[in-house]
Formats: structure tokens, C-alpha cells, sequence
């Protein structure tokens, strides 16, 4: 009867997404990991519990050895052009090195699980960010049985579920192991832990290694691990390998290094 306007109103519904994180975020709110602030929504359905500050804070990683990750090089290293490792290229999160230190050694050695899906997330980002090719699948430094009963739980294994799962890879946990009880790499000089990893890892009898992988671990010291890793998955048929490091060991002081 009456000709009045109508008032555009906007209808479009909450996404899915939207409709989680409300929900999620009155069960369990995203909450920071290392200051206990409020953590970020971001596109993740239950959040990162890390707030801006703190991740600011652990992504300072400066330039290295694109192969390598060697800080303080911004073009391949001496040691990378003099003998090349058996992998192509290292792409790290973080320096091991306070705030982001505390993620990893929390895991791996305080059984702080849902730190795995903190460094699983941020990793996932990080990659997209800087435009990384993805592989065709992802593989987790593995354990020997007697360190994994030890601990129970293997952190690359646990922080690359949150990994594949985010970049939309597969995850193969069982295509690597480690044939050796090796001991414990720490406080040992780079040609000890050479030594001490030659021939500890080899690929599963029967499996079919993909031609490009990348090998994930918690943190990269010398690379002396990584590439003894590389090399079997190398042996057994991958053309290009990459190793994916949550934290890169920074280099020891002159003072201080081993010889």
C-alpha cells in the first residue's frame, strides 16, 4: 500500500570457520605458550596459542646459506660450495635461541604436546610465506625404538602432523629409521657427530621414495644428522631432498667452539 524503501540489510552468514572459533573460543581460548597473553584466531579452528608479541619475537631469523642455514651467510657457504651436502636446501623456522627455545625444549623434553601444533602452525605459514614448493611428502627424523620408549613420542613426528596437515602433504613416518642406537649428539665437535650418525638411518625395504621429500627435525646443530638422513633417502631413489629445521642452532662463539 505504502511505497516506502527498504533498508538493505546484510544477511550473509558467519562461515563455518567463524561459527568454530566462537564455539572453540568459550571451551578453550587460544592462549600464549610462553607469556600466558591471549593468543590469535588466525584461520585455525582452535587458534594459535601464541600471541603477536611472542611470535615476533621468535621469527628474528637472519640471513644464512640458502642450502645450509648456516646464520650470518646470505649466499652458500664456504663449507656448502667446498663439499656439498647431500641436501638441496634448509629451510628453518627460528633461532634456537630465547623465546622460541623454550618451544622446542618444552616438547621434547617436558612432554608438552600442544607445543607441537604451535610449531606445526607457525612452520605451515612461514612456508606459504616465503613461497615454498612443497614436496611430495614429509618425512620425520626418526627415533631409534629405545630413545622413543624412552621419551614416548617422537617431537618431529608429532610437530609434522600439524605440518602436513596444514600444507596438504603426506606425512611418512615409517619410510626412514634409524638402525642405530647413536649417542647423543650435544656437547660433541662437528667430525664426532660425523662420525657418530654415519650410517644410522636407512629407508624401509620395499618403499618407494618419492623423487622430492623433506626431512623434518626439531633443531639443526652442524647438519651432520641431516645429511646422514639425506643421504639414505638419496640412496634410495629421491632426487631432490630439503630439510625442514623448527630451529636452527646459531653458531658457537669463537671463544667457545669446538675444535
Amino acid at each position: 500500500m505504502f511505497n516506502l524503501p527498504r533498508r538493505t540489510v546484510n544477511l550473509r552468514l558467519p562461515s563455518r570457520l567463524t561459527i568454530v572459533q566462537i564455539l572453540t573460543s568459550v571451551l578453550a581460548p587460544p592462549i600464549c605458550a610462553l607469556c600466558g597473553g591471549k593468543g590469535q584466531r588466525l584461520d585455525e579452528p582452535w587458534g594459535l596459542d601464541l600471541c603477536t608479541h611472542c611470535e615476533a619475537a621468535c621469527l628474528r631469523l637472519p640471513a644464512a646459506c640458502p642450502r645450509c642455514a648456516e646464520p650470518g651467510e646470505a649466499t652458500e657457504c664456504r663449507r656448502c660450495t667446498a663439499t656439498p651436502p647431500p641436501f638441496d636446501a634448509t629451510h628453518a623456522l627460528f633461532l634456537y635461541a630465547d623465546p622460541a627455545d623454550q618451544l622446542v625444549a618444552g616438547l621434547k623434553f617436558q612432554g608438552e604436546l600442544p607445543f607441537a601444533r604451535v610449531l606445526g602452525t607457525l612452520f605451515a605459514r612461514q612456508l606459504r610465506q616465503r613461497g615454498v614448493r612443497l614436496p611430495h611428502c614429509l618425512v620425520p627424523m626418526p627415533l631409534h625404538g629405545n630413545r622413543y620408549r624412552q621419551r614416548g613420542f617422537n617431537q618431529a613426528e608429532a610437530i609434522g602432523r600439524h605440518l602436513a596437515r596444514r600444507l596438504g602433504i603426506r606425512l611418512e613416518t615409517g619410510m626412514l629409521v634409524r638402525t642405530r642406537d647413536t649417542a647423543p649428539q650435544s656437547q660433541r665437535s662437528a667430525a664426532a657427530r660425523r662420525a657418530n650418525i654415519l650410517s644410522a638411518f636407512a629407508v624401509q625395504p620395499g618403499l618407494r621414495v618419492p623423487p622430492r621429500v623433506a626431512l623434518l627435525d626439531d633443531v639443526m646443530t652442524t647438519g651432520s644428522t641431516a645429511a646422514a638422513a639425506a643421504a639414505a633417502l638419496r640412496a634410495a631413489g629421491a632426487r631432490h631432498v630439503e630439510i625442514w629445521a623448527c630451529a636452527r642452532a646459531p653458531p658457537p662463539p669463537a671463544s667457545d667452539a669446538n675444535p
